[in-house]
């Protein structure tokens, strides 16, 4: 299994995009060599992985130097996440505009793009958008269609939590949730203290008017799935088989790509790239192979 390394610092870089100010990781020609990454010659498309709903880019730090041989690579904070600026509006289609600012504010003209969950709904709506700007796709355990994560009552409950404590007043409900195996793998993979600590980071990071303005986005925003069918890249569509709440809304967006392979990750669920680390980079190294011929 491919562990990240303890000694690993990735520096994070800023943009300015628009009215907000873009928090990133950036392995490249130049910081690669700074933290001791070989990037070659840098003769292939940056790859972009973008993260989800309460993420960051802490959920990629481990992975980027996998793939920086010949390469950039670079992991943004979406809006409202991370270190990048708290600003609303916090709607599906800003992240999507912000991609594409993020984009021309890194002098990227085209791109590898990965995105997991909501990153995957920003993802596939710039490629619908902006498909021009795209190498490749990578839909990461994500859905085309609207999300119903919780009751009304629920969510109701948990934004009143979140908007008068703060969000990392989540933390316990989280520690205290059922745990499948493909969770404890990707606990394993990161160890618990440093799982925890990641969590603590991004939720303390996380504006809370996002988390109350994306959720409910969410679970409203209407489907794009036949929107896909107008994706012309190289595109896959990647789950893991225990994301349940995502395994049927992967194929049926696999279904509507032209083209689009469909990989299933064994023993992973929502996050691959931890549960199930080495699978997960095959998949990707797989997919930016074929991307070249």
């Amino acid at each position: 299994m491919n562990r990240p390394s303890a000694t690993q610092r990735i520096p994070t870089r800023f943009v300015a995009n628009g009215a907000i100010r873009t928090a990133f990781h950036d392995i490249g020609h130049d910081i690669g060599h700074e933290i001791g990454y070989d990037v070659g010659a840098g003769d292939a498309a940056p790859f972009v992985l973008v993260h989800g709903f309460t993420g960051s880019k802490l959920d990629f730090r481990d992975q980027l130097s996998w793939f920086a041989h010949g390469r950039r690579v670079l992991a943004p904070d979406q809006r409202g996440h991370g270190e990048t600026s708290h600003a609303r509006p916090y709607r599906l289609q800003q992240l999507v505009d912000d991609l594409l600012g993020f984009l021309d504010a890194a002098g990227i003209a085209r791109c590898h793009l990965l995105g997991h969950s909501m990153g995957g709904m920003v993802a596939m709506r710039f490629a619908v958008e902006h498909g021009a700007r795209l190498e490749s796709l990578i839909l990461m355990d994500t859905s085309a269609e609207p999300l119903k994560m919780m009751s009304a009552a629920t969510r109701e409950a948990t934004n009143r939590a979140v908007l008068e404590q703060g969000l990392p007043s989540l933390v316990p409900m989280f520690k205290s949730a059922p745990r499948s195996a493909s969770a404890l793998r990707g606990i394993d993979y990161l160890g618990e203290e440093e799982h925890w600590r990641r969590i603590e980071t991004k939720l303390a990071q996380m504006d809370p008017n996002a988390f109350v303005d994306f959720a409910r986005e969410l679970g409203e925003t209407p489907s794009v799935l036949a929107d896909l069918a107008k994706i012309r890249c190289r595109t896959t569509v990647l789950v893991g088989v225990d994301d349940v709440p995502f395994v049927e809304p992967s194929a049926r967006m696999a279904a509507t790509i032209p083209n689009a392979a469909l990989v299933r990750i064994d023993e992973a669920a929502h996050s691959p790239q931890y549960e199930n680390a080495d699978a997960w980079r095959n998949a990707i190294e797989a997919h930016l192979d074929s991307s070249r011929r």
